[in-house]
């Protein structure tokens, strides 16, 4: 299955395959989800504190050795919340995808809390450190909002 290939035909504006060792892990960026930035803090069982600690969110995405990094290119005046609602659809479909396609276990990091997803920020990951390292833009100055997900994998054998 050529995963860019196929997320970019499912409406996706770009996708990247990174070894998922070069993410970068922030332990600080967990105090967004304590100041409750988003309104999920302790209401749902995909954030924090229920999803686990910084240390054990890391531990458990660093067992996938590939991530398939996921962008969607938005204008800032179309409504946000339905454009993450969009990508984390989007995103697990592709993973439904990847699992038919042998990818049996994976791990989805959504973008804000989907279902039983967490997202980016809950596991601490630096979104610009990431885009910088797939040759994708993650903030710059214009009138479009950027927004990522994740599906970590195994190679299939």
């Amino acid at each position: 299955m050529d995963l860019i290939k196929t997320a970019l035909e499912m409406g996706f504006s770009d996708a990247a395959v990174m070894d998922t060792d070069k993410l970068v892990f922030v332990p600080e960026y967990r105090q967004f989800c304590v100041d409750n930035l988003c309104g999920n803090y302790d209401l749902n069982p995909a954030c924090p504190p229920e999803s686990g600690t910084v240390e054990e969110m890391t531990a458990q995405a660093l067992r996938y050795p590939k991530t398939l990094v996921l962008q969607t290119i938005q204008p800032q005046s179309e409504d946000a919340r339905k454009a993450k609602l969009n990508q984390n659809k989007m995103t697990e479909k592709l993973a439904e995808e990847m699992k038919k396609a042998g990818h049996s276990d994976i791990l989805i990091m959504s973008a804000g809390p989907y279902k039983h997803n967490s997202c980016m920020s809950a596991y601490c990951v630096d979104a610009q450190k990431m885009a910088d390292a797939v040759g994708m833009d993650c903030w710059k100055n214009d009138d479009m909002n950027r927004f990522f997900s994740q599906i970590l994998f195994f190679e299939c054998l």
